[in-house]
């Protein structure tokens, strides 16, 4: 296959121009954005579509997370909304977010929280309802504000009756409020406009950047016309900006442009952001309430162009290239947590869990159907006997 034109990315340079000026493409003016309110730290908040909601524009993330002391200072920072995992490996982090949240019940009151559920085939209504409950003990708390339903790739996987028979049993109980949906493969797009038809999902949790997926602003915008409120995350586009030399030169932040530019457009309530150390919450906070200048615009077009044949975007096209079905998209992100995200334990046992069939034992001997499956040009096999060499180091 050949490479996609790179012209596909215009459309998100002009966004980013747009931005820059106060207006996104095919968004109106910035006075179209929902309604924002302050706290006394500068943190401001958005209406979650029409939930009733009014989430902190950041988000905190809990992938990775293990320090008390993070989750207090975004708290003291003025977030307010915190995102929790759809599956048992975020128990530990729930557990620890569960003492924080737990110490005073107006704090709980105060707090929003989402949690996830894991839809697999053959899923029950009562395997459902364990896992709301489970979270639930591991947070401390009677209820969760979102509850959805994570890492779907088709809209097939939205046509699971155990999942609306057992939220519904859980709301009348009143342990979730609202349902979510939540995912970031490359069928995401099928899968958001899926949910929106379907009426019953009030929020969408999806992957959102400057250099993949154009047509996603179409379908947030949709979305948001209906009520549904869109919290984004991996806005960061892969956190690859020190392979690029001097990108942040002049005192740029990487990490404040890409918040500035997601929240530039007037559907995305909130930015879902994994924070993995004290200064990262003072250099996004920062950057709240501030619009994106001409030299952010600058950074992250560059960004965009630089990496445009090396970021993996999840559309998964090249799997269907591959001989050995292996689970590339979900390798390639595994490798992405374990160099730029700092969560390198979680990367390999995630990695671990990949049925062998599914790994990527096999690339180094595999002349690389995959890299002409890929529609973007990236070198898909030599990234894949990396990540095979980085995440399966400690295995027998």
């Amino acid at each position: 296959m050949e490479p996609i034109e790179r012209g596909i990315d215009r459309r998100r340079f002009l966004a980013l121009g747009a931005a820059a000026s106060g207006f996104a493409i095919g968004c109106g003016s910035a006075g179209d954005r929902p309604p924002e309110s302050d706290a006394p730290t500068g943190m401001q908040y958005r209406p979650l579509g029409d939930t009733g909601l009014n989430v902190s524009v950041i988000t905190f993330g809990s992938a990775g997370f293990e320090n008390p002391a993070l989750l207090e200072a975004a708290l003291d920072a003025g977030i307010n909304t915190i995102s929790t995992g759809d599956n048992a490996a975020y128990g530990r982090a729930d557990e620890i977010i569960g003492r924080v949240i737990s110490r005073e019940q107006s704090r709980r009151e105060r707090l929003i929280v989402c949690s996830g559920i894991l839809l697999r085939p053959g899923i029950t209504k009562q395997r459902i309802l364990e896992g709301i409950d489970r979270d639930l003990r591991n947070l401390r708390t009677d209820y969760v504000d979102v509850c959805r339903a994570g890492d779907l790739a088709s809209p097939d996987d939205l046509r699971i009756d155990a999942l609306y028979e057992a939220f519904e049993e859980a709301r009348q109980a009143g342990k979730v409020k609202h349902l979510a949906v939540s995912g970031h493969s490359g069928g995401m797009q099928s899968c958001l406009n899926a949910a929106i038809d379907d009426g019953r999902f009030k929020a969408l949790f999806t992957k959102y950047d400057f250099v993949s997926y154009p047509d996603q602003d179409r379908i947030l915008q949709r979305a948001a016309d209906r009520g549904i409120g869109t919290v984004v995350f991996k806005v960061n586009a892969g956190s690859r900006q020190r392979e690029i030399r001097d990108l942040e030169a002049g005192g740029l932040s990487f990490r404040q442009a890409t918040l500035k530019w997601a929240l530039s457009h007037p559907y995305v309530a909130s930015v879902c952001v994994g924070f993995t150390n004290f200064d990262q919450i003072r250099e996004y906070t920062a950057a709240v309430g501030s619009r994106l200048t001409g030299a952010e615009t600058a950074m992250l077009s560059r960004y965009a162009r630089e990496m445009y044949d090396k970021y993996c975007r999840f559309c998964r096209t090249c799997e269907g290239h591959c001989p050995h079905n292996v689970a590339i998209a979900n390798v390639t992100r595994y490798a992405m947590y374990f160099k730029y995200y700092g969560r390198e334990k979680d990367s390999m046992a995630m990695y671990s869990a990949l049925p062998g069939r599914h790994k990527a034992s096999t690339c180094g001997l595999c002349p690389g159907h995959c890299d002409r499956g890929c529609p973007f040009g990236r070198r898909v096999r030599d990234e894949l006997v990396e990540a095979h060499q980085l995440l399966s180091f400690t295995e027998a």
